[in-house]
């Protein structure tokens, strides 16, 4: 993801010197606030942290972060551990430009929040294959369900920013027989008979369980590799870097004004998967495709999806609750937001309402 100088009518050579001297204080006045402005890791934790302590606010640290130019560069890692202190939304999103603005930066010499030493190789082994055991047996185990997905899509035409929301939509998503099927229920909580594939704009499917079962998967040949720890919910993590490539991937992307004018085209993933050292399970994933066809309209897709423990039929299970999308297709940006709520047990006499209301 924002006065000339006016002559007094003096004689010329006052005009000049006096032009100069103000000449030189600008100068001096904007050296010193580049000066101030430039800081390194340490000093931006630093500074999120002083204003968490505060009760800043999340705009307040936001605005004072973005003023920052570093001198090093900022990872994901730092960026995880501070949203996990407490760093709210705008901050992060401030946060995610600083990442991508240092990228040239050189690395700082030591990590501003100490890292605790890497798993053994063999562990590396042992963590990512309990995880899949852990993914596999509990897609065998999860009941049908049905739950409300909220989605607010926005769109952009700058690449800093500048974020419109376009329409919010209502769906009802079943999942039954280990399969997804979207309803489109509302839009702009006005009910609709139109299917979700009639809307236009960027709509998303697959977040629930589509994801995670294609990195697990054999056929998709995952690459893995551990990366780094983290904090997600004050919970150490283990982070594995992943990678899938076109000819092994199902993850299938469409453009076009609508039926008859579209494209589709299969592209490979790369991204990170986030397990619960304590757990084992997969809480959190981000998926990035960015090797489109030249002549494609979209550039890259960027997938989030946040799991936590939810209730279903008396039971708890670890299930998607948010997950962002955005997507790169010049001369627009777009976003969409999703957040699943009301899981409930599907059942013949379970119904959903236009507005999303779930009732027995």
């Amino acid at each position: 993801m924002r006065r000339p100088w006016a002559g007094n009518g003096a004689p010329q050579p006052l005009v000049l010197g006096t032009m100069l001297r103000v000449s030189f204080a600008l100068i001096a006045i904007a050296a010193a606030a580049a000066a101030q402005d430039r800081g390194s890791i340490s000093d931006l934790v630093a500074q999120v942290r002083a204003g968490l302590d505060g009760a800043r606010g999340d705009g307040r640290i936001a605005k004072d972060i973005r003023k920052l130019r570093l001198t090093e560069r900022l990872d994901d890692r730092t960026i995880e551990i501070l949203q996990s202190e407490g760093a709210g939304r705008q901050t992060v999103e401030e946060l995610l430009l600083l990442r991508d603005r240092s990228a040239q930066m050189p690395r700082p010499s030591k990590p501003a929040i100490p890292e605790p030493p890497a798993p053994s190789a063999a562990a590396q082994v042992q963590i990512w294959n309990a995880a899949h055991e852990n993914a596999v047996s509990q897609n065998q185990t999860l009941p049908d369900f049905i739950c409300t997905e909220t989605i607010r899509r926005y769109f952009a035409s700058k690449l800093n920013g500048g974020w419109k929301l376009q329409d919010t939509l209502s769906l009802r998503l079943t999942y039954f027989d280990r399969r997804e099927e979207y309803k489109l229920m509302s839009v702009n909580r006005r009910s609709t008979s139109l299917s979700y594939e009639q809307m236009r704009g960027a709509i998303t499917e697959n977040e629930f369980g589509t994801m995670l079962a294609a990195i697990f998967a054999l056929k998709s040949r995952t690459n893995r590799d551990w990366d780094h720890w983290t904090l997600l919910h004050s919970r150490p993590t283990h982070v594995y870097l992943f990678a899938i490539s076109a000819p092994n991937s199902d993850y299938q992307v469409t453009s076009g004004a609508g039926p008859g004018e579209e494209e589709r085209v299969r592209v490979g993933q790369h991204g990170f998967v986030y397990i619960d050292d304590a757990t084992k399970m997969v809480v959190k994933v981000t998926a990035i495709a960015d090797t489109f066809p030249r002549d494609f309209d979209v550039r890259k897709v960027i997938l989030n999806l946040d799991y936590d423990f939810t209730d279903v039929g008396g039971k708890r299970y670890l299930l998607p609750l948010h997950s962002a999308t955005t997507l790169w297709a010049p001369p627009f940006l777009h976003r969409n937001e999703i957040d699943f709520l009301q899981y409930r047990k599907f059942s013949a006499d379970t119904t959903i309402t236009y507005d999303g209301t779930v009732k027995k």
